[in-house]
């Protein structure tokens, strides 16, 4: 970094030329989302319903400067003077400033027809079109997935334990005799007696030793690509002082199962008592006490290529599930109901013959600006990114990119959508157009991971170069900021939801760590570590519980993360700390711990939709009630 300091002030700079380009693009877009006093019902809007929203250009407005731990670039402190000021100026003036930047990328609007919604009566035809549009997937993809080797894949705790770590093997008894129990709950926790994964370590050795010794061989396996991107090193490791959560319990009896090691987007939370997972045989449901788990989607039933569905991703939302598989397949249930012609499968249309990938990478789903039908956003492998009406089952908008799309996510106003994939760019493109606006270059590899925060502001990617970039919608010219992450490779990112307390960013890393990052300031975070691979993480919609699918083969399971409710008052001790003698403040603006520790203020919150709890509750969150006596 070039400031040793993340609270540095730093030198104003305009905006960047594509930065207000952007903002001219999208203040042309009509406003027309319809209030949010819906009650329980999905109804269709047109664009003469009551309007909404805000354009960028006024959204800019209503914040301040942001906080940029880099020493020469700051944004200006007024972005919406400066926006108007840059304007009238002669290099600010074009709405194509972003073509020089993107000449290179091709896109392309493609009419997708859709599958007709499968019933008892049609859905025999449905599947024989399915199959018989697609005989060229023969051998399937994923029988070609399972001849590539992810040489960055860590051992299994039970064959690293037993082959590679440096200790007495009389003395220490291997971990295939331990039989894990069901359920560890924070009561059970005894330190090295019994960890959280149900693992004994008092007659091997102690678990740090072999936390170093496993880090220590990983590391030297995993090819660590030096970073060399835009003067930005690739040193600013956090400190790991943060206590955001706390563990809860694990379920050992739940293992979810993903079928290719890129992708770990295979576990959502709608709530304690809706948990959804893929295994290899069916999409499941169970609860925060590992309640036995019930089907949504048996895999089994319906044969691509004469095998099983393999699922890649999922995402829910509103009772709405969607999955995406290997080869263009999809399927999409109705949580709400128990029947299985709630299921409603479906197979892309618009594939190319030159294709030789049709996996679902990622799927996630956002409410559109013109309805309350929830929609689906696809990544796919072939190219495109296509955005799905999930009540109708139609393909709304099929986008080509110049090569495989990983990841995606949409801002909170529906407006604007971060895209990663086989490039080392992130872009920022108009959601209702793909067209990208913005390439930001902050990793020097391939991305699988984004994530877009509530406040519309902060958005994060993340690379196979080991480093999570931060951005503020405000300012692209710089990233806020550039982290490594703990071990490996990170494949999952989170912004905590709005209402659920200070904000934070999780990342999800490929083996053995969840690091939970303070998003207001970067410079610190809490790391949760364990031994397995992260098969996917999912906060519930209040953010109180966090979830973390461990796929180790005997010590795995579904683990729960519990919000302390003390880091709000870190936070608000660590304005106070900076207050010096002559009564002038060292850092921000102390509102920014008060009152925007949260993604917005308390009164912004109040009227929020997307907020599960009201002030009270969230009050309540930073009471310890072990100090009470009765």
């Amino acid at each position: 970094m070039a400031s040793s300091s993340p609270h540095a002030h730093m030198t104003s700079q305009p905006p960047s030329p594509n930065g207000i380009s952007a903002a001219a693009i999208l203040a042309t877009l009509s406003d027309s989302r319809p209030s949010s006093s819906h009650v329980g019902h999905i109804h269709a809007f047109s664009d003469d319903d009551e309007p909404g929203g805000i354009s960028l250009t006024n959204y800019i407005d209503s914040f301040s400067a942001p906080e940029v731990p880099f020493a020469s670039h700051h944004a200006p402190e007024d972005p919406g003077d400066a926006a108007q000021v840059s304007m009238d100026q002669t290099p600010y003036t074009a709405l194509d400033q972003h073509a020089a930047a993107l000449e290179a990328l091709t896109m392309e609007q493609l009419p997708t027809p859709s599958l007709p919604i499968p019933t008892p009566d049609n859905l025999d035809a449905i599947m024989s079109i399915t199959f018989s549009g697609h005989q060229d997937f023969v051998p399937s993809t994923y029988e070609e997935h399972l001849s590539i080797h992810d040489t960055t894949a860590f051992f299994d705790i039970t064959s690293f334990f037993q082959y590679y770590a440096r200790l007495p093997k009389a003395l220490c008894p291997s971990l295939e005799i331990v039989q894990p129990p069901e359920t560890v709950t924070r009561e059970d926790l005894n330190g090295d007696k019994c960890d959280f994964q149900g693992i004994d370590w008092t007659e091997r050795a102690p678990r740090s030793d072999i936390r170093a010794q496993r880090d220590s061989f990983e590391k030297a396996k995993i090819r660590h690509r030096v970073f060399e991107g835009h003067g930005i090193t690739h040193s600013h490791r956090l400190r790991n002082t943060e206590d955001y959560f706390a563990f809860q319990r694990m379920n050992t009896r739940h293992r979810v199962i993903y079928p290719h090691f890129q992708l770990r987007n295979l576990m959502t939370a709608l709530s304690r008592n809706d948990i959804i997972y893929a295994t290899k045989k069916a999409i499941l449901r169970t609860d925060a006490l590992g309640s036995p788990a019930v089907p949504i989607i048996d895999l089994q039933k319906r044969l691509l290529n004469g095998s099983p569905c393999q699922v890649t991703t999922l995402a829910a939302q509103d009772n709405v599930l969607i999955a995406g598989g290997f080869e263009g397949d999809y399927a999409i249930a109705d949580l709400s109901s128990t029947s299985e012609e709630s299921v409603h499968y479906g197979m892309i249309k618009d594939y190319s013959a030159e294709s030789k990938s049709y996996i679902s990478n990622h799927v996630h789903m956002f409410n559109s600006r013109t309805s309350y039908t929830p929609q689906a956003v696809l990544c796919s492998n072939d190219y495109r990114l296509r955005v799905l009406d999930c009540t109708t089952d139609t393909f709304i908008h099929s986008f080509m990119y110049p090569t495989a799309v990983n990841c995606s996510a949409t801002s909170p106003d529906g407006r604007m959508r971060v895209i990663v994939g086989d490039f080392h760019e992130t872009l920022i493109a108009n959601a209702e157009t793909g067209q990208p606006f913005e390439t930001l270059n902050a990793h020097s590899d391939h991305a699988f991971a984004c994530a877009w925060a509530d406040d519309g502001i902060h958005v994060a990617s993340a690379a196979q170069d080991s480093t999570i970039a931060v951005w503020d919608a405000r300012f692209w010219q710089r990233p806020l900021v550039v982290m490594p992450s703990e071990l490996s490779i990170p494949r999952v990112l989170r912004f905590s939801p709005i209402g659920s307390g200070p904000r934070v960013l999780i990342s999800a890393e490929a083996d053995d760590y969840i690091s939970i990052i303070n998003a207001q300031t970067w410079d610190s975070k809490q790391v949760f570590d364990f031994f397995g691979p992260v098969a996917g993480i999912s906060m519930t919609p209040d953010g109180q519980s966090l979830f973390v699918a461990n796929s180790d083969r005997r010590f795995g399971g579904i683990i729960e993360l519990e919000r302390t409710g003390r880091a709000g008052h870190d936070a608000a001790s660590r304005a106070r700390s900076r207050w010096t003698g002559d009564d002038t403040y060292a850092g921000d603006d102390i509102s920014d711990d008060f009152e925007h520790a949260d993604w917005g203020g308390d009164s912004d919150m109040e009227v929020d939709p997307r907020v599960m709890n009201n002030a009270s509750a969230r009050e309540r969150r930073g009471v310890d009630l072990g100090d009470f006596v009765i």
